[in-house]
C-alpha cells in the first residue's frame, strides 16, 4: 500500500510529517507527491490514497480543493480531507447552510445575497449581532454590530468594493475620524499607500488574502454572556475537548490563546452533539466552537483543521459511547490511523 502525502508546514507545525510518522511505523509505504505540479494526477495515480492538510491561505485554497476533488471523485481514489469533510472550510457561509441542512443546533443567523433586502432587516435587526467574513480565522473578521447605521454601513461595503479578509476589525468605523490607535495606524498606512500610487504609481502591497469577500452579507444572533467558548474536535470515535476564554475586554474567544484543559469543566452535550454533526455530515475530522444561548451550546463555526498542539495537550479523550480514555494523542495519529483504516477496508 502507497499513501501519498503533500507537504505541509505552518511555523512548526507539520500535519505531513506527523502522518508519514505514524503510517512508516505501521509498515506503510509513504510517498511525498507534488500536487501543485503539472503531473500532479500522475503522481496520484500512482498511490492508494492521497493526503494534503491545505491551510486557509490563498496560495493553498485555490488550489487544493480542486485538486483533490478530481483525485477523489474521478480518479476514484480515498483523500484526507475529502469532499464532505472539507468544502465549507474557511467559508462561514457555506457552514451556515451545511449546518443547517444537518438540523445542528446554531445561533440564529441571516445570510443576504440582495444587498436592497439585506438594508431593510438592518432596521428590524435584534441588536446587538455579529458580522462575519465568510472568509478568515483567529477572530480577525468577527466584528460586534450595535446599532443599524453599523449594519448599513457594512453591508453597503460587502455589495459594492467588498472588505478583505484579515482587515475587518481595523475597519470597524468605515467612515469618519479614527476612533481607536489600530484605526489611526490603519488610516496613516492607507494614507502612504495612496500617496505612493498617485506619485510614484506604486500599487499597495495586497493583504493576506488576494481579494475582498463581496456580494454578500451574514450575520449571527450575538449571544451574551459568553466568557469562552468550547472546542470539541471530533476524529473518528475521538472527541477532544478544552474551553477558550475570551480575549480582555472582548466577546471573541478564538485566538485568545487562554485554554482551559479541565476535563470537568466540559459540557457533554457539546461533546455529544459533535458526535452526531460528524456522524450525520460524514466527516473525518472537525473542530467544533459551541458558545451558549438560554444555556445551550451552540456550534457557532466549524473547522477540519486546527493547531494540533492544542489538540495534542487535551489529558484524554471520549469515545461515542461517553467512555473516557486517558492520555495525549496527536490529532495527525488519529487522522492517519482513520484513513489507513479506510483504505484497507477499500481494498478488502
Amino acid at each position: 500500500m502507497i499513501i501519498g502525502i503533500h507537504p505541509d508546514k505552518i511555523g512548526e507545525e507539520s500535519y505531513s510529517a506527523k502522518w508519514a510518522e505514524y503510517l512508516r511505523a505501521q509498515g506503510v509505504e509513504v510517498r511525498q507527491v507534488d500536487l501543485l505540479a503539472g503531473d500532479a494526477l500522475e503522481q496520484a495515480k500512482a498511490c492508494d490514497g492521497i493526503m494534503w492538510r491545505w491551510a486557509h491561505f490563498p496560495e493553498q485554497k485555490q488550489p487544493a480543493p480542486r485538486i483533490l476533488h478530481a483525485i477523489e471523485h474521478v480518479l476514484g481514489l480515498p483523500v484526507f480531507p475529502n469532499s464532505r469533510t472539507a468544502w465549507h472550510y474557511d467559508e462561514k457561509v457555506s457552514q451556515y447552510y451545511l449546518l443547517q441542512s444537518l438540523g445542528a443546533p446554531t445561533p440564529p443567523a441571516w445570510v443576504f445575497w440582495d444587498q436592497q433586502q439585506a438594508l431593510a432587516w438592518a432596521h428590524t435587526a435584534p441588536y446587538p449581532v455579529v458580522f462575519k467574513l465568510s472568509a478568515g480565522a483567529g477572530s480577525s473578521n468577527v466584528l460586534k454590530v450595535d446599532d443599524a447605521a453599523q449594519a448599513e454601513e457594512l453591508i453597503r461595503r460587502m455589495f459594492t468594493r467588498g472588505i478583505f479578509p484579515m482587515t475587518m476589525n481595523e475597519y470597524a468605523r468605515p467612515t469618519g475620524l479614527p476612533r481607536t490607535r489600530a484605526q489611526l495606524s490603519a488610516l496613516r498606512v492607507r494614507a502612504r499607500h495612496a500617496a505612493g500610487y498617485l506619485w510614484r504609481n506604486e500599487y499597495p502591497p495586497l493583504p493576506g488574502y488576494g481579494k475582498p469577500e463581496f456580494g454578500y452579507a451574514y450575520f449571527q444572533a450575538f449571544l451574551p454572556n459568553n466568557a469562552f467558548d468550547t472546542r470539541v474536535t471530533v476524529i473518528g470515535h475521538r472527541a477532544f475537548a478544552f474551553r477558550r476564554m475570551n480575549r480582555p475586554g472582548d466577546f471573541r474567544a478564538s485566538g485568545s490563546g487562554l485554554l482551559d484543559y479541565d476535563k470537568a469543566a466540559i459540557d457533554r452535550r457539546a461533546v455529544e452533539t459533535a458526535f452526531t454533526v460528524s456522524d450525520r455530515g460524514g466527516f473525518q475530522s472537525m473542530a467544533y466552537d459551541f458558545l451558549y444561548q438560554d444555556s445551550e451550546p451552540r456550534i457557532c463555526e466549524i473547522s477540519y483543521t486546527f493547531l494540533d498542539r492544542a489538540v495534542h495537550a487535551c489529558p484524554g479523550h471520549w469515545d461515542p459511547d461517553g467512555a473516557w480514555h486517558e492520555g495525549h494523542l496527536w490529532p495527525e495519529a488519529a487522522q492517519a490511523e482513520d484513513f489507513l483504516t479506510e483504505l484497507k477496508r477499500k481494498s478488502e
